[in-house]
């Protein structure tokens, strides 16, 4: 008899371990697709049989700069959750194929697991060609573990550099560690997280040197000038103009420039603002609430990005299938009319400015 229970122990055992082989060598197939386009949250909407599967994924803290990351000690954690959002209870067991990529480059490609379905993952960004992961492993299909306590700690190339980062995240498995998904409710979401491309420059007002710095939550910013007698301030930021792209994903741009209190530019707390030529100047908020500084913020939804685009792909056809060497080119002035209602406390949810949505 106790031989017979070693030979299916060895049996049960042989089976879940070539389970786990072909489970991490090869591609599961995928059928359904949850895309987002995000700040520093993103909400992916997404179903599972008869269950809802949204995922969220969010760092903390809320907003995370090149600025902040290269002066301070507190080094960014990426949380991923995987739940049912009509109970709010998140699904236990959750195997994650995580890939972050940044301008088609990957950066990290790796199994991760939760045993109830909240996973935290802490980033030390080093300017380095490899990625070293550390942290506890499931011992099946060798994912590693990161709770809230012990997150596991990836050093790399990963925030480096400001702009957006790339996440595809692969289920494959929920409920237990060895129950593989069936091919039509396995998911892959898609996500674009930002961290913030700090731009620090002094400007001259009314004979003065004044530091400006912009926060650009998309990509790195250039060709900055500043001209004091019209106080028309100007800089780009590289931009797929590839329309079906912009039309494919819940795209928001956001610029941020804190110009210290009280100064000629933005004492009339208004300003006109166009991006590629095309007005935007609705789209332009300025938050006053601060003594000492007031920040302009520029915000640019879908549909506005998708009206500069239709402009810029009019005056160059050739941007409709180039998706490289493009910019987004800014231009603010202070406008001769003062806010009314523009003015105010701007205290916002990063993630709050678009949500994910599912297709098959």
């Amino acid at each position: 008899m106790r031989s017979e229970a070693s030979l299916f122990f060895f049996i049960l055992i042989s089976i879940i371990l070539v389970s786990c082989t072909i489970f991490s060598a090869i591609p599961l197939p995928i059928f359904n697709r949850a895309f987002a386009d995000g700040l520093s949250q993103e909400q992916i909407s997404a179903s599972m049989g008869s269950r809802k599967a949204d995922l969220l994924i969010k760092t903390s803290p809320p907003v995370v700069t090149t600025e902040i990351l290269q002066s301070s000690k507190q080094k960014p954690v990426i949380e991923f959750r995987l739940f049912d959002s009509n109970s709010n209870k998140s699904f236990s067991h959750v195997n994650y194929y995580i890939t972050i990529d940044k301008n088609g480059k990957i950066l990290l490609s790796d199994w991760f697991h939760s045993h109830d379905g909240d996973l935290r993952i802490q980033i030390i960004p080093i300017n380095s060609s490899k990625v070293k992961l550390s942290g506890e492993q499931e011992p099946l299909v060798g994912g590693y573990i990161g709770t809230l306590d012990k997150p596991v700690v990836v050093e790399g190339p990963i925030f480096v550099n400001g702009g957006l980062y790339h996440f595809t995240v692969r289920v494959g498995t929920v409920d237990c560690d060895t129950c593989i998904l069936p091919a039509e409710q396995q998911h892959l979401y898609d996500s674009l997280l930002s961290i913030g491309s700090v731009l620090n420059q002094q400007v001259t007002l009314s004979g003065k040197q004044i530091p400006v710095k912009i926060i650009s939550y998309y990509d790195k910013l250039k060709n900055f000038s500043f001209d004091n007698k019209t106080m028309q301030m100007q800089f780009t930021m590289p931009f797929n103009w590839n329309i079906k792209r912009i039309n494919g994903t819940n795209i928001f741009v956001h610029q941020e420039v804190y110009v210290p209190k009280a100064n000629a530019f933005t004492n009339n707390g208004s300003f006109i603002g166009k991006v590629n030529g095309v007005d935007v100047s609705k789209q332009i908020v300025v938050d006053n609430s601060n003594p000492g500084r007031d920040i302009i913020h520029v915000m640019l939804p879908k549909n506005t990005v998708l009206k500069v685009a239709d402009q810029v792909t009019r005056n160059d056809q050739q941007l409709i299938h180039n998706g490289t060497d493009q910019l987004m080119s800014f231009v603010l002035q202070p406008s001769a009319k003062s806010a009314t209602t523009t003015t105010g406390n701007m205290s916002m949810s990063m993630g709050s400015m678009s949500s994910g949505s599912a297709s098959k």
